[in-house]
């Protein structure tokens, strides 16, 4: 009775091992070892995403108005978790500029930062379009400063999915470096700025 239970556990570890997923990231696999230590600091407070595509597989859109969960094809972590972790690698790497959510930290006061992805639309052998809007404040103790800007981006992704994840790699790195500008922009006092479409 044991060796047949045993049995069981095995193949039913072997099924699991076979399954044949491929887990994707919205993360670059190359970084610059170098990057100089962050000069800015900035909370990223907020991250909202569309409900068609927050889902485990990746979501695809086959032709006209069909929309193809890949259940082969999943992100790593949430989509939340991996754009958070998108835009936060490329402040640090392109920026010098640090997401500091969940640490504790004292002294100047620290922008906050919130995302809304309203449309990420990635088509099979043709492109990745995202369409983002993004928002900062910084309390300046008299008064709160803030500001909002929207963008649309867009990548060509001819190919297969691993085009389409590298396009949207792409597009969410040109996201995280409008967003640095406009949060840089606002620790230095400068007018509000919102990179031009």
């Amino acid at each position: 009775m044991k060796i047949y239970a045993m049995v069981i556990v095995l193949a039913l570890l072997v099924g699991c091992a076979s399954t044949g997923f491929r887990f994707h990231t919205l993360q670059p696999g190359t970084s610059n070892p170098e990057t100089s230590a962050s000069k800015f600091k900035a909370r990223l407070t907020t991250v909202q995403i569309p409900a068609e595509v927050d889902a485990a597989e990746l979501v695809v859109r086959d032709s006209g108005n069909t929309l193809i969960r890949e259940p082969a094809d999943r992100w790593a972590a949430p989509l939340t978790d991996e754009i958070r972790a998108a835009l936060g690698d490329a402040w640090r790497q392109d920026y010098g500029l640090d997401d500091v959510q969940g640490v504790d930290s004292t002294g100047a006061s620290i922008p906050q930062v919130g995302v809304k992805i309203q449309k990420l639309d990635a088509t099979m052998g043709s492109h990745v379009e995202l369409v983002a809007s993004w928002w900062v404040s910084l309390d300046q103790g008299e008064k709160m400063k803030s500001s909002s800007c929207q963008r649309v981006f867009f990548e060509h992704a001819t190919g297969g999915i691993d085009e389409l994840v590298d396009a949207e790699q792409r597009v969410f790195r040109s996201l995280a470096g409008d967003m640095a500008s406009s949060v840089i922009a606002m620790t230095n006092r400068q007018p509000p700025f919102c990179p031009e479409h």
